[in-house]
């Protein structure tokens, strides 16, 4: 399975709502907190142009937001070990 990686910060509640939801799906994450990571937060820019959150990956798929049929894709492509662009 591809790691999905999620962007945050403490305050942002879309940020809850996308772990809530993985969580809920039983799917295992690696939160950044690009409050407090620098490096993260670089990284996070350099993937989407913005300073949003919150930012989730899988692979070479990139979503910023919460949206609750998007992350099912990424979901699925990520136990298939795929992208949804591809």
């Amino acid at each position: 399975m591809q790691e999905i990686k999620i962007y945050t910060t403490p305050t942002c509640p879309y940020c809850t709502m996308v772990k809530e939801y993985l969580k809920e799906k039983g799917v295992d994450f690696k939160e950044y907190n690009v409050a407090q990571d620098s490096e993260a937060l670089n990284e996070m820019v350099q993937l989407t142009g913005l300073r949003s959150v919150p930012v989730t990956t899988c692979g070479r798929d990139v979503m910023v937001g919460f949206d609750p049929s998007r992350l099912d894709q990424m979901i699925n492509c990520a136990r298939q070990q795929t992208s949804v662009s591809e």
